[in-house]
C-alpha cells in the first residue's frame, strides 16, 4: 500500500495515496471540551489512527485504544503514533479485547451507507459501505463503556431515526445533534450525534458548522 504523508501543522499522518482517505469528520469529532474526569477512550474503527492520535495530541487522557483489524491500517497506525510521539495510545484488533465498563470516551466515524440505500462503489466498498450493522456495531461497544459515558460517532441524516432507536435499545440517551454543511447552499451530508450511556435523552440542536468557513484547530 503507497502511503502519502499528510501536514497539518499540528499533527502528521500517514494515510494511503489511493482508495479512501480520511475527510473533515476526525476534526469535527475531536473538537470537544472533554470533562477532566475522562481518562480512558477509545476510536473504533480507527483507520489510519487519526481519531486516535488528535485525542492524544488535544487531551491529557491516560490511556487511549485504537481499535482497528485490518492488518494494513493497524501498521499505519503505528507509523502515525511514531512520528506524532504518541505515546498513551495502544492498538487492539477488537474492542471485545476490553474489560467491561472500560471506557468513558468512545468516538467513531463509521461506515454510514448502506447497500440498500445508495449505488455501491466497488473501489470503496469496505471503506465507504457499512459492513458491520449498526445494531451489531452497538452490541459490541456498549458493554465497554461505563455509566454516563459518552459516546460520539458521525452518522448521515438519513439513518438519524435508525440510530436513536438503536441508541435507545442500548439505554443511551441522545444529548446533541451537530449538522455538518459543505456550504450555505447544501443540505446536510454528515451529523454529529453525541449520546449518554445510561442517561435520560434531552436533545441539544447545536449550531450547524458550515465546511467553507471552519478552521482546523488544536
Amino acid at each position: 500500500m503507497e502511503l502519502e504523508l499528510c501536514d497539518f501543522k499540528f499533527i502528521q499522518l500517514y494515510q494511503p495515496k489511493f482508495g479512501y482517505r480520511f475527510s473533515f469528520e476526525p476534526f469535527i469529532l475531536t473538537d470537544i471540551d472533554l470533562p477532566k474526569h475522562i481518562k480512558f477512550a477509545a476510536d473504533f474503527g480507527s483507520g489510519c489512527g487519526i481519531i486516535a492520535i488528535l485525542l492524544s495530541k488535544k487531551f491529557h487522557l491516560e490511556k487511549i485504544f485504537a481499535v482497528e483489524t485490518n492488518v494494513d491500517y493497524i501498521k499505519i497506525i503505528q507509523k502515525n503514533m511514531c512520528i506524532n510521539n504518541a505515546k498513551n495510545i495502544e492498538i487492539i484488533d477488537g474492542i471485545e479485547k476490553l474489560p467491561d465498563n472500560t471506557l468513558e470516551l468512545v468516538l467513531s466515524n463509521p461506515p454510514y451507507y448502506t447497500k440498500s440505500s445508495f449505488r455501491i462503489s466497488k473501489k470503496f466498498e469496505m471503506q465507504k459501505f457499512e459492513t458491520l450493522p449498526l445494531s451489531q456495531m452497538l452490541e459490541k461497544i456498549t458493554p465497554k463503556i461505563k455509566k454516563n459515558g459518552l459516546f460520539r460517532l458521525s452518522f448521515h441524516p438519513t439513518r438519524l431515526f435508525e440510530l436513536f432507536t438503536e441508541l435507545s435499545n442500548k439505554k443511551f440517551g441522545i444529548k446533541t445533534i451537530q449538522p455538518i454543511y459543505g456550504t450555505k447552499k447544501t443540505i446536510s451530508k454528515v451529523c454529529i450525534i453525541e449520546a449518554k450511556k445510561f442517561a435520560k435523552t434531552y436533545i441539544t440542536v447545536n449550531s450547524p458548522i458550515f465546511l467553507e468557513d471552519y478552521k482546523l484547530s488544536l
